[in-house]
């Protein structure tokens, strides 16, 4: 904090004696000559200077993004982004395999995700464990290929009256690479200091140009990521001795981006985009140490390892044009899919003894989305309006695995989908939308927003916005929206379920299952339909800017959300008619989707961009974003007092850092570029067995260092987390499975993993 002040004050002090005018002048003075400054997300009336965005809007450009040396957009805005977190969870199934992450300590299925401005579909999974985003599917950002990204654009506000479901926290728009792109082919190598972890990826990004200043451009990435190590010893076994996996899990990925505009000499353009990716994961459950219902071959006792196969694509064509009255017209469709296959080895099912399989298939998991759009956009001398109309299909499935995955007890390590699990669910919307800006005066901007929408599966909604822009002076700009929004309940929230074992801190086998709302054993325990979830929004700040190369932005955001949806704690049976429907479905314990808590979120960003023009012709380019917010559970509806219950109420409030920082430094001279982040993660908490237990802030640097050999030619050299900070384990807790000297020594909600310094070489060319 004294770092922030001592940096915010040194700058603004700079910046009141200059005396340079800068309101006019165009933003590309004040940022990086490389920095792409306009944006399209945050209004339906077309691209802007971001700065002078009605609402919180920032811009992460494919210059910053390569010389980050990181490799997935999720590690991407984590490294740039002050309250976006992505913690590396280890056994906890399929979140081992795809990472949650969350904008202002929300939800991750509360952030809308697009590409080129078209909603891109969630993945199937559903996070069902005591990880960070527990009950929520969203986006896998980890299916974009960094090299097909032109800019990344993030809006921090509420914008579900302009953009629908799911925009609560913010948007994060993905701005593929179009036109004037050289051709590049890079390759990249890394290990983590302690040896392992090795990272080997290799992409090509290829355009070629098409007649009317179109293009066809095609992104490839291959990627081997080698697992990291970082478990404890097993104490349960004599002599103790490591086992299970805790760290990165061993993965492959192929990627294809695909991104193209054919135009006509009549203006008229034909677009395309899509993705594709295939990923192949491994990652262990607990060790399951030797007992009397063991085969022979596991008599020393077996680890089970939980492979996800994934595949992802996405396809959206569309036309766009423009009336002869000067009105734009656009209609697209996108398709897409998301497909999560289980499968388990060296595992067993209990229940089988000696015929069990020591390998199971254990079922998929399916999600489809297609969204057709037509937009209207027109501008008058000081008003544009735009609008359209929006029809959107989803479907929903779960399929069954192997009897054997699924029989009884189940394979260890995951139980597989059973066929009372089967699923094949769709839904459909249709939304109606409008977005009006007026500007009353050169000093004064007015925006509304309003949105109509009807769900086939529970009803419809209506949701509203405006914004102000008001300039005080030519440097000084005020700004400020409220709004109203929802969030639709997901299909995986409406349709999954599922019944499996696990040993619990008594040794014993006890069998657990996720019940739909609608199932006899969650209707008989209070469940009900759920319903979307309701929020409002406010915020207020402005930017500054005093001289050629400063630019400051501040911003106070609250936001409440009634009705959130949450999937409650394990519940047992109470009363005697309770306990026969729970042996009538063999469980012990049962839990399901409900609509039980009212939340909300404040605090504030805090931005300082600064650019210094050096003597020897060398440039400076040094930026500081400051984030703190404050997650509030306002109400609970379980009726039940449980550890886990404190665990859950723990992870919504404290599981996640209130305060970031993040400063970059980027130093430019002739042919050498150098790089530095430094990132502060603030402390936070995690319960166990109706404890809290507190984690440090932590500090980590990361560093870069680019040489460019020619105009084709660059070679770079650099670290994530360079001095190989790790966080602290596990205070006062001792365990065999959680605790400083458990099998899980740190706490599954570290901001930056465990699995320490990364070291990586890198090079390009580009032709």
């Amino acid at each position: 904090m004294k770092l922030l002040l001592l940096v915010t004050f040194l700058l603004s002090t700079k910046a009141l004696f200059a005396n340079q005018d800068l309101y006019d002048k165009d933003i590309e003075d004040i940022l990086s000559a490389s920095s792409e400054v306009k944006a399209d997300v945050g209004s339906r009336s077309g691209s802007r200077n971001y700065l002078k965005s009605n609402t919180p809007v920032d811009i992460i450009t494919s210059e910053q993004i390569e010389r980050s040396g990181l490799s997935s957009l999720v590690d991407v805005l984590r490294y740039f982004v002050a309250g976006f977190n992505a913690p590396e969870t280890s056994i906890a199934d399929g979140s081992d395999h795809v990472r949650a992450y969350t904008l202002r300590g929300m939800s991750p299925d509360q952030l809308l995700v697009l590409i080129n401005g078209k909603r891109l579909h969630t993945s199937a999974l559903l996070h069902v464990n005591g990880v960070i985003g527990r009950g929520t599917s969203h986006v896998d950002l980890d299916t974009i290929i960094l090299s097909a990204i032109e800019r990344v654009e993030i809006l921090r506000d509420g914008a579900a009256a302009q953009y629908g479901s799911d925009a609560i926290s913010g948007v994060i728009n993905i701005v593929l690479k179009g036109l004037g792109h050289r051709q590049k082919i890079s390759i990249h190598a890394g290990k983590r200091k302690e040896g392992d972890g090795t990272l080997l990826q290799t992409d090509t990004f290829l355009s070629m140009p098409l007649d009317y200043d179109g293009y066809f451009n095609l992104a490839l990435e291959a990627k081997n990521q080698e697992q990291t190590q970082r478990a404890g010893e097993d104490n349960r076994l004599t002599p103790p001795s490591v086992q299970a996996h805790v760290g990165i899990p061993d993965s492959q990925n192929f990627k294809a981006m695909l991104n193209a505009e054919v135009a006509q000499i009549s203006d008229t353009v034909f677009y395309a985009q899509g993705l594709f990716n295939y990923r192949d994961s491994k990652a262990s459950a607990f060790f399951r140490p030797s007992n009397d219902k063991s085969m022979p071959k596991y008599e020393n006792g077996f680890l089970p390892m939980i492979e996800a196969k994934i595949y992802d694509y996405s396809a959206c064509v569309g036309i766009k044009g423009e009336f002869s009255n000067g009105t734009s017209w656009d209609f697209s469709n996108t398709l897409g899919k998301n497909n999560f296959h289980y499968y388990v080895h060296d595992s067993m099912n209990y229940s089988m003894a000696q015929e069990s399989p020591t390998s199971f298939d254990n079922g998929s998991l399916s999600f489809l989305q297609n969204t057709a759009l037509f937009d209207l956009k027109k501008s008058y001398k000081n008003f544009s309006i735009a609008g359209g109309v929006e029809y959107r299909y989803e479907n929903y499935s779960i399929k069954a695995g192997d009897s054997a995955s699924y029989f009884k007890t189940g394979s260890q390590g995951f139980a597989g989908y059973a066929l009372e699990n089967e699923i094949d669910e769709s839904r459909q919307s249709y939304a109606f939308y409008v977005d009006n800006l007026y500007d009353f005066t050169e000093d004064f901007q007015f925006e509304t927003a309003l949105r109509y929408e009807n769900y086939s599966d529970f009803g419809d909604t209506t949701n509203g916005k405006i914004a102000l822009k008001y300039s005080l002076n030519k440097n000084l700009v005020l700004r400020s929206s409220a709004s109203t929004g929802f969030r639709a309940p997901s299909l995986t929230q409406k349709g999954y379920s599922q019944t499996s074992s696990f040993v619990n801190a008594q040794e014993n086998l006890s069998t657990q299952g996720t019940f739909r709302a609608d199932h006899e054993i969650a209707t008989m325990m209070g469940a009900k339909d759920l319903t979307s979830e309701k929020s409002k929004h406010f915020t207020l700040g402005g930017f500054y800017k005093s001289s050629e190369d400063i630019a400051i932005s501040f911003d106070y955001f609250y936001i409440d959300v009634q009705d959130k949806i949450v999937l409650t704690p394990e519940l047992s049976p109470r009363t005697q008619e309770q306990k026969d429907i729970f042996k009538k479905y063999n469980v012990s314990a049962a839990r399901y989707f409900t609509n039980a808590q009212s939340t909300n979120t404040q605090g504030i960003d805090i931005k300082i961009e600064h650019k210094y023009h050096l003597l020897n012709k060398s440039e400076l380019d040094m930026s500081l974003w400051y984030n703190y917010n404050i997650n509030t559970v306002n109400k609970s509806s379980n009726k039940v007092d449980s550890a886990e219950k404190l665990e859950i109420i723990t992870m919504l409030e404290e599981g996640q850092p209130r305060d970031a920082l993040r400063f970059l430094a980027h130093y430019l001279y002739e042919k050498i570029s150098v790089t530095l982040n430094i990132s502060r993660y603030g402390e936070y908490m995690q319960a166990r067995d109706m404890k809290k237990y507190k984690f440090d802030a932590a500090w980590l640097s990361d560093f870069d260092v680019t040489y460019k050999l020619n105009n084709a030619l660059k070679v770079s050299i650099g670290a994530i987390n360079i001095f190989d900070t790790l966080p602290n384990k596990w205070d006062g807790l001792s365990g065999d499975f959680y605790g400083e000297n458990g099998i899980k020594p740190y706490s599954r909600y570290s901001p930056f993993g465990y699995s320490g310094a990364y070291y990586y070489l890198r090079a390009s060319v580009e032709f």
